[in-house]
């Protein structure tokens, strides 16, 4: 009979696991972002400001090196004509207006960027036509911010409320006195929940009296209820 129980309880457990992961259907809380918008080019009447770097400087983690390509340079040729250099190819031909040059001159050339959750990554062409890639780690839950090519990347604690990173699970250490067995006792308890589903085991030592300790597995399923008083 307590075998029988056992198996029933365990094929009960996978059975919702299996339907949790697999089988129900979630609501989308979150909305689907579509970017489908008409970009606007704004002129501003005025020189470009240039940023005040954030309070607190934030090194880069790694910086990456990568070797001059020899082909792609001796691919192009450079001439003066007025106002611009034409850089040109075999194929075509490329005109830079000085005032690129002049405008920052001790500035690289941004190239590409690498953003995900806790990494930022740049790619800038140095003045020297060395190609250099620098990676950040970052939290935007925590921090904004700026970065510039004198200051680098600087940050400041962020106005908006912190988010928590959730743990992977709910850990509980406790005692107390086992009123049936006038025994005490210590209990170690943890919970992960998934959805609906919640996993727990419980260890239970008593301390006078071994016949109370205890080993427990279980699993909960919450039913959501509907509210009576909810007004559609």
């Amino acid at each position: 009979m307590k075998k029988s129980i056992i198996i029933t309880l365990f094929i009960i457990i996978i059975g919702l696991i299996v339907y949790n992961t697999f089988i129900r259907k979630y609501p989308i809380l979150d909305p689907i972002i579509n970017y489908e918008y008409i970009t606007d080019t704004l002129y501003i009447p005025e020189p470009y400001p240039v940023p005040e770097p954030y309070p607190v400087p934030t090194l880069p983690r790694i910086i990456t090196l990568y070797e001059t390509d020899s082909i792609a340079l001796n691919y192009y040729k450079l001439k003066i004509s007025k106002q611009n250099i034409l850089i040109a190819g075999l194929l075509d031909t490329i005109a830079i207006h000085k005032n690129y040059l002049k405008q920052y001159p001790s500035n690289p050339k941004f190239i590409s960027m690498f953003l995900i959750r806790d990494t930022l990554s740049l790619g800038l062409l140095q003045i020297l036509g060395q190609i250099e890639n620098k990676s950040w780690p970052i939290d935007l839950n925590r921090f904004d911010y700026k970065w510039d090519y004198i200051n680098n990347l600087t940050r400041r604690d962020t106005k908006l409320p912190f988010i928590k990173k959730k743990q992977f699970a709910q850990y509980f250490v406790g005692g107390g006195v086992d009123l049936l067995w006038l025994s005490p006792y210590i209990d170690f308890t943890v919970e992960k929940e998934l959805q609906r589903i919640r996993l727990y085991s419980n260890i239970n030592l008593g301390l006078l009296n071994k016949n109370s300790s205890s080993i427990k597995i279980g699993i909960d399923y919450r039913f959501n209820v509907k509210d009576r008083n909810h007004i559609k």
